[in-house]
């Protein structure tokens, strides 16, 4: 039962985002005529895309056994970004005709997300979705954590600020700053008890700085 929970989230993320996706799309869409596209179905399809990665992830999750050390976090942080998305196709945009704060948004978006799909993938095995340790856990200083503790916390930010930017409204500001960067500090902070186990983590974090160089 507790692994068919795990499914419930990204479930209801998915139904939201296609049906608040399209309303968007069929509510706006006067405002992107005379351009060669809609780029309010441009960033839906690609943030679909994402939730599509990010699905298969937490489905590796919850058919492995691992010791789980969230402690709610998780949870927290899901409500971030779940929130974050929906706001911003839910409430009307401050924006109304298409401008640079469009092309701003959309690029800082796809640049959250490659770091944040570089910094999976460099992880390999060692990434989850959930705080636990595994089997001969090891440190990866390699590819952006060169620079930084937890990059993929870092892409997270950036691709929802992107999103912010996007689709500006006071709503979708108010639950990206008060709400996914929180979740994101306290999720840190729990899961870097749990790194503080692994051999050779403390001289790894003492060397870079956790989600924004030379700041935190």
């Amino acid at each position: 039962m507790k692994k068919y929970a795990s499914y419930v989230f990204p479930a209801l993320l998915w139904i939201g985002v296609i049906v608040l996706g399209f309303l968007k799309i069929t509510r706006d869409g006067d405002m992107w005529s005379g351009l060669p596209c809609n780029l309010d179905a441009v960033v839906i399809v690609l943030y679909m895309l994402w939730m599509a990665y990010e699905t298969r992830v937490s489905h590796h999750d919850v058919t492995q056994e691992k010791a789980v050390s969230d402690h709610g976090t998780g949870v927290f942080y899901a409500l971030g970004h779940g929130f974050t998305i929906l706001s911003a196709l839910w409430c009307d945009p401050l924006w109304r005709r298409p401008g640079p704060y469009h092309c701003i948004g959309l690029a800082v978006f796809l640049s959250g997300v490659i770091l944040r799909l570089w910094s999976v993938r460099t992880l390999g095995r060692f990434y989850s979705h959930i705080v636990r340790t595994i089997a001969d856990h090891r440190i990866v200083d390699t590819g952006p954590y060169r620079l930084l503790r937890h990059p993929a916390y870092t892409g997270m930010i950036t691709a929802h600020l992107g999103i912010t930017i996007f689709y500006f409204n006071c709503a979708t500001l108010l639950i990206f700053s008060l709400l996914l960067i929180p979740s994101i500090v306290v999720r840190i902070l729990v899961e870097e008890k749990t790194l503080m186990g692994i051999e050779g983590y403390a001289e790894f974090a003492k060397a870079r700085k956790r989600i924004l160089p030379l700041l935190w």
